[in-house]
């Protein structure tokens, strides 16, 4: 157990560090092929779409490959992804390949929640999880910055981002032929199953489990907190430039959220073995909403870089707290893999959604106003958990 949880922390930081490389690398590569950036955003579009409906493939990827073998897979993707890139001709190559890599980013997150909450005890779940999702920011700050300090270069006439590609696909690629060698060396079992129980005669999650209300709250607080949270970075920098700040510090508004992302996701899982998950995720909504409220109105600077810490500790935080919350009804252990696909599946369409009405909404009525509505929405998020019966009894983890 501590060896694969070793392995899969390894996998959770080169994969969420590729993946928050990859709209650094793209705007790069706009401006080498001189593309717009419309080019781009479509790109991120399809790749998150692939990603999503992926994802609803973790029940035959579980039951067909197990955990190790595919994690191995997906790494597999991503080091082909920007393998291929390096000799990308044009934005449209580049992007395919990248849309390749991203691919498998949905399925990775559904196999480890459920491979981490089949073998973890339930009093200490919530810990698990926020450590786990903490682990991925700790590949996305070292890949992604110097993603965009190498690709800012050139050498021997090869664009910085080629370099990039070039690298870190090979290195990824040979870390995964070594990662399967070894375990086929050693005759470990990695084609394990991550459900020990019977296999059921469809591959794809179970849309009929949305039937029973205590699946379909968690589920429904997910995607409102989805709403409510996910996109608060991406427009973050135009809410600042609408107050007037300067652009020259906006990246420490970035990295003040972004470690509060960090923070948050290791203390609200740590919250939730101590104090229960629905509390901490109540108390983490309303902060949030009134987090939001103080960016909106407050104008000083010290103001906002402080609601901007502390808004990337509810918002990112809450994540291992709703994939706990998520799993509190399940009783078969084989339902982790639907669960988790069914929740990853409608909280990806959501983030496919959003950035788009949100747009409009800025364009049409000004960014203010995309804030003040998540505020809104974190509130609503409250309800469905609110609604969950509390009589639930957790289930017994058999070894």
């Amino acid at each position: 157990m501590l060896k694969q949880q070793y392995r899969l922390n390894i996998f959770h930081i080169i994969i969420d560090g590729l993946f928050a490389s990859v709209p650094i690398l793209l705007s790069f590569m706009i401006i080498s092929f001189g593309s717009s950036e419309k080019v781009a955003g479509i790109i991120m579009s399809l790749a998150i779409m692939v990603s999503t409906f992926s994802g609803l493939l973790t029940k035959f990827f579980s039951q067909q490959f197990g955990a190790l073998r595919t994690l191995i897979m997906i790494s597999l993707l991503y080091g082909l992804g920007f393998f291929m890139n390096t000799f990308a001709c044009n934005i449209y190559l580049a992007g395919f390949c990248f849309i390749i890599a991203i691919a498998g980013y949905g399925l990775f997150h559904n196999v480890a929640f459920s491979y981490l909450t089949s073998n973890s005890e339930r009093q200490s779940l919530g810990k698990t999880m926020g450590d786990f999702t903490a682990i991925g920011d700790i590949g996305r700050i070292p890949f992604a910055s110097l993603a965009g300090f190498i690709a800012a270069f050139s050498m021997f006439g090869v664009p910085g981002w080629r370099i990039v590609c070039l690298t870190y696909g090979l290195g990824v690629l040979l870390f995964s032929g070594y990662i399967y060698v070894s375990s086929f060396c050693k005759k470990e079992k990695i084609n394990q199953k991550n459900s020990p129980t019977a296999k059921t005669p469809s591959h794809i999650p179970s849309f009929s489990l949305l039937r029973n209300p205590q699946y379909a709250l968690p589920i429904s607080a997910n995607v409102l907190d989805a709403l409510a949270s996910d996109q608060i970075f991406t427009f973050l920098p135009f809410l600042l430039l609408a107050k007037g700040i300067d652009p020259r510090v906006i990246g420490t508004f970035a990295l003040a959220f972004t470690f509060g992302c960090f923070l948050g996701k290791v203390a609200c899982g740590r919250l939730v073995d101590t104090f229960g998950m629905r509390k901490v995720f109540v108390i983490s909504e309303v902060m949030m909403a009134l987090l939001l409220v103080l960016l909106v109105i407050g104008q000083y600077l010290f103001i906002i870089v402080g609601a901007s810490l502390l808004l990337g500790i509810v918002t990112k935080g809450t994540i291992p707290v709703v994939q706990t919350i998520i799993t509190e009804p399940v009783r078969e252990k084989h339902n982790y893999d639907d669960i988790f696909a069914i929740n990853t599946f409608c909280r990806g369409t959501t983030n496919i959604i959003t950035p788009l009405l949100f747009g409009f909404i800025a364009s049409s009525f000004g960014v203010i106003w995309i804030y003040v509505i998540m505020a809104i929405v974190a509130v609503c998020a409250i309800i469905p958990v609110l609604m969950m019966v509390k009589n639930i009894q957790p289930l017994v983890l058999q070894k």
